[in-house]
Protein backbone atom coordinates (compact mmCIF):
# COMPACT_ATOMS: atom_id res chain seq x y z
CA UNK A 1 0.00 0.00 0.00
CA UNK A 2 2.84 2.62 0.93
CA UNK A 3 4.40 1.74 -2.91
CA UNK A 4 1.81 2.40 -4.72
CA UNK A 5 1.30 5.92 -2.50
CA UNK A 6 5.08 6.81 -3.57
CA UNK A 7 4.35 5.62 -6.89
CA UNK A 8 1.56 7.52 -7.30
CA UNK A 9 3.26 10.95 -6.22
CA UNK A 10 6.31 10.04 -8.79
CA UNK A 11 3.93 10.23 -11.23
CA UNK A 12 2.20 13.38 -10.90
CA UNK A 13 5.95 15.11 -10.35
CA UNK A 14 6.88 13.43 -13.56
CA UNK A 15 3.54 15.19 -15.57
CA UNK A 16 4.09 18.15 -13.91
CA UNK A 17 7.37 18.95 -14.70
CA UNK A 18 7.19 17.52 -18.58
CA UNK A 19 4.30 20.00 -19.03
CA UNK A 20 6.47 23.05 -17.64
CA UNK A 21 9.12 22.25 -19.88
CA UNK A 22 7.03 21.87 -23.24
CA UNK A 23 5.51 25.52 -22.28
CA UNK A 24 9.02 26.69 -22.00
CA UNK A 25 9.97 24.76 -25.31
CA UNK A 26 7.20 26.49 -27.63
CA UNK A 27 7.76 29.78 -26.03
CA UNK A 28 11.01 29.86 -26.86
CA UNK A 29 10.00 28.73 -30.58
CA UNK A 30 7.80 32.49 -31.33
CA UNK A 31 9.16 35.62 -32.04
CA UNK A 32 8.54 38.82 -30.71
CA UNK A 33 6.50 41.21 -32.75
CA UNK A 34 8.34 44.03 -34.06
CA UNK A 35 8.46 47.21 -32.30
CA UNK A 36 7.05 50.54 -33.81
CA UNK A 37 8.83 53.54 -33.45
CA UNK A 38 6.02 56.79 -32.63
CA UNK A 39 6.43 59.47 -34.81
CA UNK A 40 6.85 62.90 -33.45
CA UNK A 41 3.45 64.96 -32.53
CA UNK A 42 3.11 68.59 -34.75
CA UNK A 43 1.82 71.12 -32.00
CA UNK A 44 -1.09 72.91 -33.97
CA UNK A 45 -1.00 76.62 -33.75
CA UNK A 46 -3.04 79.69 -35.49
CA UNK A 47 -1.77 81.99 -36.99
CA UNK A 48 -2.54 86.00 -37.96
CA UNK A 49 -1.04 87.15 -41.52
CA UNK A 50 0.75 90.72 -40.63
CA UNK A 51 -0.20 93.29 -42.83
CA UNK A 52 1.24 96.50 -41.22
CA UNK A 53 -0.58 99.58 -42.24
CA UNK A 54 -1.90 102.93 -40.27
CA UNK A 55 -4.64 102.76 -37.71
CA UNK A 56 -7.29 104.97 -36.49
CA UNK A 57 -6.32 105.17 -32.68
CA UNK A 58 -10.03 105.31 -31.37
CA UNK A 59 -11.48 105.20 -27.81
CA UNK A 60 -14.50 104.36 -26.30
CA UNK A 61 -15.81 104.78 -22.63
CA UNK A 62 -19.05 105.37 -20.50
CA UNK A 63 -20.19 107.87 -18.78
CA UNK A 64 -22.95 110.14 -16.85
CA UNK A 65 -24.61 113.36 -17.84
CA UNK A 66 -23.98 115.97 -15.72
CA UNK A 67 -24.66 120.28 -15.44
CA UNK A 68 -21.60 121.98 -16.67
CA UNK A 69 -22.36 124.35 -13.55
CA UNK A 70 -23.86 122.63 -10.94
CA UNK A 71 -24.33 125.41 -7.93
CA UNK A 72 -24.90 124.51 -3.83
CA UNK A 73 -27.11 126.87 -2.93
CA UNK A 74 -26.19 127.74 0.74
CA UNK A 75 -27.66 129.76 3.93
CA UNK A 76 -24.98 132.44 4.76
CA UNK A 77 -27.26 133.26 7.49
CA UNK A 78 -29.16 131.11 10.13
CA UNK A 79 -33.02 130.80 10.60
CA UNK A 80 -35.90 128.46 9.88
CA UNK A 81 -36.67 127.18 6.26
CA UNK A 82 -40.06 128.15 4.72
CA UNK A 83 -39.85 126.68 1.03
CA UNK A 84 -41.27 128.97 -2.05
CA UNK A 85 -41.47 126.22 -4.86
CA UNK A 86 -41.44 122.55 -3.35
CA UNK A 87 -37.96 121.60 -2.55
CA UNK A 88 -37.53 118.32 -4.28
CA UNK A 89 -35.26 116.60 -6.85
CA UNK A 90 -36.10 117.35 -10.47
CA UNK A 91 -38.15 120.53 -9.42
CA UNK A 92 -37.57 123.15 -12.41
CA UNK A 93 -36.95 126.46 -11.17
CA UNK A 94 -36.92 130.29 -12.72
CA UNK A 95 -34.04 132.38 -13.04
CA UNK A 96 -35.19 134.90 -10.19
CA UNK A 97 -37.63 132.99 -8.33
CA UNK A 98 -37.52 132.66 -5.01
CA UNK A 99 -36.77 129.55 -3.46
CA UNK A 100 -37.24 129.58 0.10
CA UNK A 101 -36.82 132.13 2.83
CA UNK A 102 -35.22 132.35 6.46
CA UNK A 103 -36.86 133.04 9.50
CA UNK A 104 -35.91 136.48 9.79
CA UNK A 105 -38.73 138.60 12.07
CA UNK A 106 -36.12 139.11 15.15
CA UNK A 107 -33.21 139.98 13.08
CA UNK A 108 -35.95 142.20 11.24
CA UNK A 109 -37.22 144.21 14.45
CA UNK A 110 -33.76 144.51 15.25
CA UNK A 111 -32.68 146.56 12.63
CA UNK A 112 -35.77 148.34 12.69
CA UNK A 113 -35.09 149.24 16.11
CA UNK A 114 -31.28 150.77 14.83
CA UNK A 115 -32.67 152.97 12.23
CA UNK A 116 -35.33 154.32 14.54
CA UNK A 117 -31.69 155.66 16.47
CA UNK A 118 -30.39 157.04 13.14
CA UNK A 119 -33.51 158.65 12.39
CA UNK A 120 -33.04 160.45 16.20
CA UNK A 121 -29.31 161.05 15.47
CA UNK A 122 -30.34 163.26 12.02
CA UNK A 123 -32.99 164.57 14.29
CA UNK A 124 -30.15 165.85 16.77
CA UNK A 125 -27.56 167.30 14.01
CA UNK A 126 -30.25 169.28 12.03
CA UNK A 127 -30.45 172.20 14.45
CA UNK A 128 -26.86 172.83 14.03
CA UNK A 129 -26.72 172.55 10.15
CA UNK A 130 -29.31 175.37 10.38
CA UNK A 131 -27.20 177.51 11.98
CA UNK A 132 -23.98 176.11 11.18
CA UNK A 133 -24.17 175.02 7.47
CA UNK A 134 -27.55 176.98 6.52
CA UNK A 135 -26.80 175.88 2.73
CA UNK A 136 -27.11 172.27 3.61
CA UNK A 137 -29.80 172.07 6.15
CA UNK A 138 -32.41 171.83 3.56
CA UNK A 139 -30.72 168.71 2.24
CA UNK A 140 -30.62 167.42 5.71
CA UNK A 141 -33.78 168.17 6.57
CA UNK A 142 -35.22 166.21 3.27
CA UNK A 143 -33.25 163.00 3.94
CA UNK A 144 -34.41 163.18 7.52
CA UNK A 145 -38.45 163.40 6.34
CA UNK A 146 -37.43 160.38 3.75
CA UNK A 147 -36.53 157.78 6.50
CA UNK A 148 -38.81 155.24 7.11
CA UNK A 149 -37.67 152.13 9.59
CA UNK A 150 -39.25 149.48 7.18
CA UNK A 151 -37.86 150.91 4.25
CA UNK A 152 -34.12 150.62 2.57
CA UNK A 153 -32.16 153.34 4.03
CA UNK A 154 -31.78 156.39 1.39
CA UNK A 155 -28.26 157.45 0.18
CA UNK A 156 -26.83 160.02 2.57
CA UNK A 157 -26.34 164.00 1.21
CA UNK A 158 -23.21 164.88 -0.20
CA UNK A 159 -21.08 166.61 2.03
CA UNK A 160 -19.52 169.67 0.56
CA UNK A 161 -16.51 170.74 2.86
CA UNK A 162 -14.16 169.08 4.90
CA UNK A 163 -15.72 171.19 7.85
CA UNK A 164 -19.08 169.38 7.22
CA UNK A 165 -17.37 165.90 7.02
CA UNK A 166 -15.44 166.41 10.50
CA UNK A 167 -18.98 167.57 11.66
CA UNK A 168 -20.87 164.40 10.66
CA UNK A 169 -18.03 161.89 11.64
CA UNK A 170 -17.61 163.43 15.41
CA UNK A 171 -21.39 162.66 15.54
CA UNK A 172 -21.25 159.35 14.64
CA UNK A 173 -23.48 159.86 11.54
CA UNK A 174 -21.19 157.97 9.00
CA UNK A 175 -20.31 155.38 10.99
CA UNK A 176 -24.23 154.58 12.10
CA UNK A 177 -25.59 154.59 8.53
CA UNK A 178 -22.35 152.16 6.90
CA UNK A 179 -24.03 150.32 10.02
CA UNK A 180 -27.33 149.82 9.08
CA UNK A 181 -26.29 149.14 5.17
CA UNK A 182 -24.21 146.35 6.05
CA UNK A 183 -27.62 144.72 8.57
CA UNK A 184 -29.48 145.57 4.98
CA UNK A 185 -26.96 143.77 2.88
CA UNK A 186 -27.46 140.55 5.74
CA UNK A 187 -31.42 141.06 6.35
CA UNK A 188 -31.68 140.45 1.86
CA UNK A 189 -29.89 136.83 3.04
CA UNK A 190 -32.59 135.40 4.23
CA UNK A 191 -34.56 135.56 1.01
CA UNK A 192 -33.14 132.87 -1.54
CA UNK A 193 -33.31 133.08 -5.24
CA UNK A 194 -32.19 130.93 -8.34
CA UNK A 195 -28.84 132.02 -9.99
CA UNK A 196 -30.37 131.03 -13.17
CA UNK A 197 -33.10 128.30 -14.48
CA UNK A 198 -32.90 124.56 -14.15
CA UNK A 199 -33.53 121.70 -11.87
CA UNK A 200 -32.94 120.83 -8.29
CA UNK A 201 -30.67 117.66 -8.40
CA UNK A 202 -29.69 117.20 -4.50
CA UNK A 203 -31.94 118.56 -0.98
CA UNK A 204 -29.79 118.63 1.65
CA UNK A 205 -32.26 120.47 4.13
CA UNK A 206 -36.32 120.09 3.95
CA UNK A 207 -38.84 122.79 4.61
CA UNK A 208 -39.37 123.90 8.49
CA UNK A 209 -35.66 122.94 9.29
CA UNK A 210 -33.55 125.19 11.19
CA UNK A 211 -30.19 126.24 8.26
CA UNK A 212 -27.16 126.47 10.23
CA UNK A 213 -24.74 129.65 8.89
CA UNK A 214 -23.27 128.51 5.39
CA UNK A 215 -25.21 125.10 5.75
CA UNK A 216 -26.11 123.84 2.35
CA UNK A 217 -29.88 123.59 1.37
CA UNK A 218 -29.90 122.49 -1.95
CA UNK A 219 -28.01 121.84 -5.35
CA UNK A 220 -29.09 123.63 -8.27
CA UNK A 221 -28.14 122.31 -12.06
CA UNK A 222 -28.69 123.88 -15.35
CA UNK A 223 -30.48 122.50 -17.75
CA UNK A 224 -29.25 123.86 -20.94
CA UNK A 225 -26.08 123.44 -20.21
CA UNK A 226 -25.26 119.56 -20.08
CA UNK A 227 -21.52 118.31 -20.48
CA UNK A 228 -20.81 114.34 -20.75
CA UNK A 229 -18.15 113.40 -17.91
CA UNK A 230 -16.33 110.18 -18.99
CA UNK A 231 -13.15 108.41 -17.82
CA UNK A 232 -10.36 107.90 -19.50
CA UNK A 233 -7.24 105.63 -18.45
CA UNK A 234 -3.91 107.49 -18.28
CA UNK A 235 -2.23 105.31 -21.00
CA UNK A 236 -4.40 106.93 -23.84
CA UNK A 237 -5.13 110.52 -22.54
CA UNK A 238 -2.33 111.56 -24.25
CA UNK A 239 -4.05 110.95 -27.82
CA UNK A 240 -6.95 113.04 -27.10
CA UNK A 241 -7.17 117.08 -27.31
CA UNK A 242 -9.29 119.86 -26.38
CA UNK A 243 -11.59 120.90 -29.33
CA UNK A 244 -11.85 116.83 -30.64
CA UNK A 245 -15.36 115.97 -32.32
CA UNK A 246 -16.50 113.01 -30.30
CA UNK A 247 -19.71 111.00 -31.34
CA UNK A 248 -22.09 110.11 -28.40
CA UNK A 249 -24.55 107.66 -27.92
CA UNK A 250 -27.26 105.62 -26.07
CA UNK A 251 -25.94 102.37 -25.24
CA UNK A 252 -28.50 100.51 -27.58
CA UNK A 253 -27.37 103.17 -30.80
CA UNK A 254 -31.05 104.28 -30.16
CA UNK A 255 -30.09 107.98 -29.89
CA UNK A 256 -26.94 109.56 -30.61
CA UNK A 257 -25.44 113.14 -30.78
CA UNK A 258 -22.53 115.10 -31.62
CA UNK A 259 -20.27 116.74 -29.13
CA UNK A 260 -16.54 117.84 -28.79
CA UNK A 261 -13.96 117.71 -25.71
CA UNK A 262 -14.11 120.70 -23.92
CA UNK A 263 -11.89 120.28 -21.44
CA UNK A 264 -9.40 117.43 -19.88
CA UNK A 265 -9.32 116.78 -16.26
CA UNK A 266 -5.63 116.64 -14.62
CA UNK A 267 -6.33 114.82 -11.38
CA UNK A 268 -5.92 111.06 -11.59
CA UNK A 269 -8.75 108.78 -9.31
CA UNK A 270 -6.51 106.44 -7.41
CA UNK A 271 -8.73 103.68 -7.82
CA UNK A 272 -9.54 103.51 -11.40
CA UNK A 273 -5.86 105.79 -12.62
CA UNK A 274 -8.22 107.00 -14.97
CA UNK A 275 -8.56 111.20 -15.71
CA UNK A 276 -11.66 112.67 -16.59
CA UNK A 277 -12.75 113.77 -19.82
CA UNK A 278 -15.84 115.97 -20.38
CA UNK A 279 -17.32 116.93 -23.40
CA UNK A 280 -19.81 119.12 -24.57
CA UNK A 281 -22.84 117.81 -26.47
CA UNK A 282 -24.46 119.91 -29.19
CA UNK A 283 -27.93 120.35 -29.39
CA UNK A 284 -29.85 117.65 -31.76
CA UNK A 285 -33.08 116.42 -32.61
CA UNK A 286 -32.82 113.89 -29.09
CA UNK A 287 -33.02 115.80 -25.86
CA UNK A 288 -30.49 115.23 -23.46
CA UNK A 289 -31.02 115.17 -19.60
CA UNK A 290 -28.81 114.74 -16.58
CA UNK A 291 -27.96 111.43 -15.31
CA UNK A 292 -28.15 110.37 -18.67
CA UNK A 293 -25.24 107.00 -19.30
CA UNK A 294 -23.55 107.57 -22.61
CA UNK A 295 -21.20 106.21 -24.73
CA UNK A 296 -18.50 108.32 -26.17
CA UNK A 297 -16.40 107.54 -28.92
CA UNK A 298 -13.48 109.39 -29.36
CA UNK A 299 -10.74 109.47 -32.39
CA UNK A 300 -7.10 109.95 -31.20
CA UNK A 301 -4.33 109.71 -33.40
CA UNK A 302 -3.03 107.51 -35.86
CA UNK A 303 -0.57 104.30 -35.76
CA UNK A 304 1.48 104.08 -38.71
CA UNK A 305 2.94 100.56 -39.46
CA UNK A 306 1.18 98.31 -37.32
CA UNK A 307 -1.17 96.02 -36.87
CA UNK A 308 -3.92 94.62 -34.25
CA UNK A 309 -3.66 91.05 -32.88
CA UNK A 310 -5.65 89.63 -30.15
CA UNK A 311 -4.70 90.49 -26.21
CA UNK A 312 -4.04 87.02 -25.51
CA UNK A 313 -1.27 86.92 -28.47
CA UNK A 314 0.83 89.04 -26.57
CA UNK A 315 3.05 87.43 -23.43
CA UNK A 316 5.99 88.88 -20.97
CA UNK A 317 4.04 92.03 -22.01
CA UNK A 318 6.00 92.18 -24.96
CA UNK A 319 6.50 89.38 -26.67
CA UNK A 320 4.77 87.35 -29.58
CA UNK A 321 5.40 84.24 -31.55
CA UNK A 322 5.83 84.52 -35.09
CA UNK A 323 6.30 81.03 -37.89
CA UNK A 324 8.74 80.95 -40.28
CA UNK A 325 9.32 78.86 -43.27
CA UNK A 326 5.53 77.69 -42.13
CA UNK A 327 6.89 75.28 -39.49
CA UNK A 328 9.29 77.29 -37.43
CA UNK A 329 8.05 79.15 -34.13
CA UNK A 330 10.17 82.52 -33.49
CA UNK A 331 9.75 84.20 -30.56
CA UNK A 332 9.90 87.98 -31.14
CA UNK A 333 9.89 91.46 -29.36
CA UNK A 334 7.42 94.14 -30.37
CA UNK A 335 6.34 97.60 -29.38
CA UNK A 336 2.55 98.08 -27.34
CA UNK A 337 1.65 101.09 -29.07
CA UNK A 338 -2.08 100.74 -27.55
CA UNK A 339 -4.50 98.53 -25.52
CA UNK A 340 -8.15 98.07 -26.06
CA UNK A 341 -10.38 96.10 -24.74
CA UNK A 342 -9.67 92.53 -26.25
CA UNK A 343 -6.82 93.84 -28.56
CA UNK A 344 -3.43 95.67 -28.90
CA UNK A 345 -2.36 97.60 -31.30
CA UNK A 346 1.46 96.27 -32.18
CA UNK A 347 4.47 97.35 -33.87
CA UNK A 348 7.57 95.63 -34.49
CA UNK A 349 5.99 92.76 -37.31
CA UNK A 350 6.76 93.13 -40.89
CA UNK A 351 5.21 92.46 -43.89
CA UNK A 352 3.28 89.10 -44.35
CA UNK A 353 5.03 87.36 -41.45
CA UNK A 354 2.70 84.79 -39.59
CA UNK A 355 1.68 85.86 -35.74
CA UNK A 356 0.80 83.25 -33.70
CA UNK A 357 -2.54 84.63 -31.73
CA UNK A 358 -2.87 82.46 -29.06
CA UNK A 359 -1.46 81.60 -25.86
CA UNK A 360 0.53 78.47 -26.73
CA UNK A 361 1.82 75.95 -23.78
CA UNK A 362 5.71 74.08 -23.10
CA UNK A 363 6.70 76.02 -26.52
CA UNK A 364 9.83 77.38 -27.18
CA UNK A 365 11.76 79.19 -29.69
CA UNK A 366 12.42 76.85 -32.54
CA UNK A 367 9.82 74.87 -32.20
CA UNK A 368 8.30 72.75 -35.05
CA UNK A 369 4.63 73.46 -35.23
CA UNK A 370 1.66 73.08 -37.61
CA UNK A 371 -0.13 76.45 -38.95
CA UNK A 372 -3.46 76.30 -38.96
CA UNK A 373 -6.25 78.14 -41.07
CA UNK A 374 -4.65 81.89 -40.77
CA UNK A 375 -7.57 84.44 -39.06
CA UNK A 376 -8.19 87.09 -41.08
CA UNK A 377 -5.95 90.69 -39.68
CA UNK A 378 -8.00 93.32 -38.85
CA UNK A 379 -7.09 96.81 -40.62
CA UNK A 380 -9.08 99.12 -38.42
CA UNK A 381 -8.22 99.58 -34.61
CA UNK A 382 -11.04 98.59 -32.23
CA UNK A 383 -11.99 99.78 -29.19
CA UNK A 384 -11.03 100.91 -25.71
CA UNK A 385 -13.56 100.60 -23.32
CA UNK A 386 -13.39 101.88 -20.16
CA UNK A 387 -16.40 101.41 -17.60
Amino acid sequence: MKNKVLLSLAAAIIFLGGGYGLYVWLGSMQKDPPKRTAKPQKMAVKTQNANPSTIEAEIITFGRVESEQPVDIVAEVSGKIRENVHLQVGQSVRKGQVLFTLGKETFELGLQAQKSNFMREIAMILPDMKIDYSSRYQDWSNYFANLEVEKPLPKLPSYQSEKEKTFLATKGILTSYYNLKAQEATLSKYVITAPFSGSITEVYLQNGSVAPPNGKVLRLAQNSQLELKVPVDTRDVHWLKTGTEVNVATEDDSQKWIGKIARIGDIVNPATQSLDVYVKIQKGENPVYAGMYLRATMQGGTIKDAIEVPRRAVFNDNEVYTVKNDSILHLQTVQIKKSNKETLIISGINEGEKVVTEPLINAYNEMIVKVLEEEKSSQTSKTLSVK
